[in-house]
């Protein structure tokens, strides 16, 4: 394994002399195994630590970090969850022991775990980069994190912001509407293409005939497996909000194939008696549904099957701002200083019947994706501010091109570094080995029509709005009454809104859908409606996707036997049984959604080939992805700057977590016997072994409202801890049984709150 290959996959950046040691090191440690050798091999390290944090610079200089308090390792190691040495942290992965911080000795410890077989701490997290293994890639990924300055946490007053590079007008510029980026076909990617069939069509009729003719209606299979019957599962992984809100905003830079409203009607049959399309059981309700139009001269033999196109440009060129067509462009310029139309307090302008106006025509469906559509817009605005004032002479168009470079560049980045990572794990897709002219981007249909409708999923049934210190600034609102609202902006803002998304977690990757989506009414029950999950499989059916398991064949994976093999969850399994009958039978979007998740992801191992391959050729065939087209300096500030220092330059918003795609928050304390505390002494001055914990002590976490939302028991040494919280705002940690208690306040996203104590008699 060559240095350059560690350099380029885990963003090592040592100095020189540092880089050519570690290797030595590792290979060191690998050999050897006694005592006096490891202990070597850590002296050195600790030293080279040393010098990494000296060097250091800050990743986010003007963004405060709480101080925390640190442990002993002993305090750590029982914790009552923690089993599994190999078990990958997602709390925060290279805080191998736990305690708070990154720093040498989390490295030592891993060193110290591949070179002393017999002796592992089981209760280690040393799986830091998540492959199932120790080894030195563990150790590489924590001392980068400690050389890139954000492995120990510091206060700092600074108030230098991490700006984006500013490039010069790049020698040629990416079309509007997708054409030219492939040399050798002026079409690949751009409007108007057709979407790639990875499987083959599946038709009833072989030609244009809706799909699984023998399958049970959408809405029956709808009201079977996505009802939401008890209460919200939450992503198990912490993911937030903004996993569906990104989602959606990436989607529409990606692809659009709208119904035609003379189209086809393809209704959807609701099931007599259904409670909220036909209550009246009469038996005629029907969900209204029109095709998708098809490419002009397909559908017409079994030879040429239908297919669809893209309305829009396949590549992630931020056409969801900018617009896929010359018309729209210009409509939402200014032509004046490079900036694009936006009201004086900082909105997105509406049309005459109060949507917005902007790249993608579904920039109004709900207020979260507005929010962000406005996010991008203010960050054109502001680089195209920062353009003219460095150089006034600078034609509008060269501004307007600039900043357009720069903007997408940066949703390229966040999209690839942290959205991806965030859903799909660390590994799901190739590094970038540059441009590639024999990678068609176009868009899949198995991907637009089914794997990438996991958002629909995610969503949480209300909409809220929450101010810095994490609290509600007002009540929330259902999210149904945030579809097409974009006028309720002018009094919310956008900031309360984005905070929002980073401070509350995703619903889980699964079947079960909210209310607000599945069970969509115009009026009272019976008065019409859509369901969006039906229309998802009704959707597939009109495209004739492949089931799902001639599709997982089409994606190199084998074909599945039995519904034990999908899902191991039996009362699904069964459900899926009763619909469908056999495994070959599956509506593609429903066997994606059934999976169980890959291990460090939120999806499947379908779900994740297919969102995977779609994001790959989309960057590899890509001839002005930003790491093609920029310099390595440019490059660098591009990744450096995540979707917090995004919103934090054009918001009031502060102090959110560095990755916003993860909502991970943790309350620790320890029951203390009150009889090992000496007189004199605070218990945060005691040595660990001067005191005794108390095990078996019931604590509960009391939400603001004063609801139960979670309890524990005290492991052996007394600690206990919670990160059962899906939202950030006032909390109080309590003895069961008792009026002792701790208020706490959870602001951001990240938090780790320890030294949550109580000293108790007995």
């Amino acid at each position: 394994m060559g240095a350059s290959r560690l350099d380029y996959d885990w963003d090592v950046s040592p100095p020189t002399i540092a880089s050519s040691f570690l290797t030595a090191t590792f290979i060191v440690g690998f050999r050897l195994a006694d005592g006096s050798v490891v202990s070597i091999v850590i002296a050195n390290v600790v030293a080279h630590l040393m010098l990494f944090r000296l060097k250091r610079t800050m990743k986010h200089p003007g963004r405060k970090r709480r101080r925390l308090r640190g442990e002993p390792l002993e305090a750590r190691q029982l914790m009552a969850a923690d089993f599994g040495g190999y078990r990958h942290n997602i709390y925060d992965a290279e805080d191998v022991n736990d305690d708070g911080r990154v720093s040498a000795i989390d490295a030592l410890l891993i060193i110290n775990a591949m070179t002393n077989e017999i002796s592992r701490d089981e209760n280690m997290f040393t799986d830091v980069n998540g492959d199932d293994r120790r080894s030195a890639l563990d150790a590489l990924r924590v001392i980068n994190r400690i050389e890139r300055g954000d492995g120990f946490p510091v206060d700092t007053d600074a108030d230098e912001e991490l700006n984006p590079p500013l490039p010069e007008t790049p020698s040629e510029v990416r079309s509007i509407d997708g054409t030219g980026n492939n040399p050798n076909d002026h079409f690949w990617g751009s409007v108007g293409q057709r979407l790639i069939r990875m499987a083959p069509a599946a038709y009833s009729d072989g030609i244009s005939k809706l799909a699984g003719a023998d399958r049970p209606s959408a809405r029956e299979v709808s009201n079977v497996l996505s009802a939401m019957n008890t209460s919200q599962v939450l992503n198990d992984r912490g993911l937030s909000a903004f996993v569906y809100v990104w989602g959606q905003f990436i989607d529409h830079d990606l692809g659009l194939s709208e119904s035609d409203e003379h189209g086809e009607a393809i209704d959807i049959a609701v099931p007599e008696g259904d409670l909220w399309f036909d209550p009246t059981g009469s038996g005629e309700a029907v969900i209204p549904m029109r095709r998708t139009p098809i490419a002009e001269g397909t559908g017409t033999s079994i030879d040429n099957p239908a297919q669809q196109f893209n309305q829009i440009t396949a590549f992630i060129d931020g056409s969801m701002v900018y617009g896929s067509d010359a018309a729209t462009a210009e409509g939402l310029r200014t032509f004046v200083g490079g900036r694009m139309a936006i009201s004086d307090d900082g909105l997105l302008p509406l049309d005459e019947s109060g949507m917005v106006i902007a790249g993608d025509v579904r920039a109004s469906e709900n207020v979260g994706l507005t929010a962000i559509q406005t996010l991008f817009v203010r960050e054109h605005n502001r680089l195209a501010d920062e353009i003219f004032a460095t150089d006034p002479e600078a034609a509008d168009e060269e501004i307007y091109q600039r900043a357009r470079l720069v903007v997408t560049s940066l949703i390229q980045s966040i999209t690839y570094n942290e959205f991806l990572p965030a859903l799909l794990g660390e590994h799901a897709i190739a590094a970038y080995q540059g441009y590639d002219a024999s990678v068609n981007p176009g868009i899949a249909n198995e991907f637009s029509t089914a794997a990438f409708r996991l958002g629909h999923s995610t969503l949480r049934d209300q909409v809220g709005f929450m101010s810095n210190d994490g609290r509600e600034s007002q009540d929330e609102m259902d999210l149904k009454d945030a579809f097409f609202h974009a006028s309720m902006l002018e009094e919310t803002g956008i900031d309360s809104l984005l905070k929002f998304d980073a401070s509350v977690q995703a619903q889980e990757v699964d079947l079960v859908v909210v209310d607000s989506l599945r069970n969509f009414l115009f009026g009272p029950p019976g008065a019409g409606g859509l369901d969006l999950i039906a229309m998802n499989i009704q959707r597939g059916r009109d495209h004739g996707l492949s089931d799902y398991n001639a599709t997982r064949e089409a994606y190199g994976l084998s074909r599945v036997e039995s519904f034990g093999q999908i899902t191991s969850d039996v009362e699904l399994q069964q459900k899926l049984a009763s619909l469908y009958g056999n495994v070959d039978n599956i509506d593609l979007w429903v066997g994606l959604m059934a999976e169980d998740h890959q291990r460090d992801a939120s999806v499947g191992e379908l779900t994740g080939k297919v969102i995977a391959d779609q994001f790959q050729r989309a960057r590899d065939g890509d001839r002005f992805f930003y790491q093609s087209v920029l310099t390595d300096s440019e490059i660098e500030s591009i990744e450096r700057s995540t979707l917090a220092d995004l919103i934090e330059r054009n918001t009031s918003v502060e102090g959110l977590q560095e990755n916003v795609f993860f909502m991970q928050v943790e309350l620790r304390g320890r029951v203390i016997l009150a009889s090992s505390i000496p007189p004199t002494t605070m218990p945060g001055d005691l040595r660990e072994d001067e005191i005794r914990g108390v095990p078996g002590v019931a604590i509960e976490l009391i939400g603001a409202s004063g609801e139960l939302v979670d309890s524990t028991v005290s492991d052996r040494y007394g600690n206990y801890r919670f990160r059962a919280l899906d939202e950030t705002g006032d909390y109080q940690v309590r003895l069961s049984d008792s009026s002792d208690a701790i208020d706490v306040l959870v602001a951001h996203g990240a938090e780790r709150i320890r030294g949550l104590d109580f000293i108790v008699l007995a």
